[in-house]
């Protein structure tokens, strides 16, 4: 397993440096990158040192990018309630895509549809969403890491208890980090991260634009995690930055970066539109693997 390189964890720093000065309280779309993790059930493990942790975790790219709180994440999705779900659904994958990077960003867009099964309480659909995980998760060799937590999420949401599944899903933040300390697999876990970026952003837009209004709007005002993907994807070896889908992810970050840098009260119901078509048409591309 390849060790992340002390230029791409600068690359980081100066990233964050960089975007410090208009950074604004992680909204729903950029806390959405939390559902593209994958969820890690790790056995009993000795507690470390808090500062060794703290250590550990940023030298492998652990950040409030890859791992934000989770619990963010259902506070910020609730001002978007209630969700048009039947406008922002989609079939969930069922076949297995080849090329590790790729299945890293499909994965993370399978766990943002998890989330928005999740908040729009949909307990038909949460069996199938667990099955589908787990086919996905064994295909990343994760299979093992995914067992509990999916499990438990597929019968407390098949029981109505959205409550629980929240906690279920808060408490894999832990065994989240743990296993990308162990894993010691930065690049894949930035491509699940901004796989589910991406569907997260074209579910917040689409909400938004179904019910517009300005203070919803503000919810997708938020540049920082466009610059740090976009940031991100320049350092991915040539072999995969030059893929034709890495290459339209990329131009398509370009594009919605002035969109997402707007200040918020200037985004508009059109402004909303162009980064749900952006980021709807580079999810079905990656769904496809153009």
């Amino acid at each position: 397993m390849a060790f992340p390189l002390p230029a791409s964890n600068q690359k980081w720093r100066d990233c964050l440096r960089k975007t410090e000065p208009r950074r604004v309280k992680i909204r729903a779309v950029s806390i959405l990158v939390a559902l593209t993790l994958v969820p890690a059930a790790i056995g009993e493990n000795q507690e470390e040192p808090t500062e060794d942790k703290q250590h550990e975790r940023e030298e492998l790219g652990v950040n409030a990018y890859t791992a934000p709180s989770i619990e963010r994440i259902f506070a910020q999705l609730d001002q978007l309630r209630p969700l048009p779900f039947d406008q922002l659904k989609r079939e969930l994958p069922q076949s297995i895509v080849a090329g590790r990077e790729h299945k890293g960003l499909v994965f993370g867009g399978l766990i943002a549809d998890g989330f928005l099964i999740v908040e729009a309480e949909r307990k038909n659909l949460v069996e199938n969403f667990g099955r589908v995980l787990m086919e996905q998760a064994r295909a990343l060799g994760v299979g093992d890491r995914v067992m509990r937590h999916s499990a438990s999420v597929t019968e407390l949401g098949r029981r109505g208890a959205w409550q629980q599944v929240r906690q279920e899903l808060i408490a894999t933040q832990t065994d989240v980090e743990q296993a990308m300390i162990e894993l010691r697999d930065e690049k894949m876990a930035h491509l699940i991260s901004l796989g589910g970026w991406l569907r997260g952003l074209e579910i917040s837009a689409g909400a938004v634009e179904t019910e517009f209004s300005p203070p919803r709007a503000k919810l997708l005002a938020q540049p920082d995690l466009a610059d740090y993907f976009g940031a991100e994807l320049k350092t991915l070896p040539p072999t995969v930055a030059h893929l034709p889908l890495f290459e339209k992810i990329r131009a398509s970050i370009k594009k919605l970066q002035p969109i997402l840098g707007k200040s918020p009260e200037a985004l508009t119901r059109a402004d909303i539109g162009l980064i749900r078509t952006e980021a709807s048409g580079l999810n079905e591309a990656i769904r496809r693997g153009e």
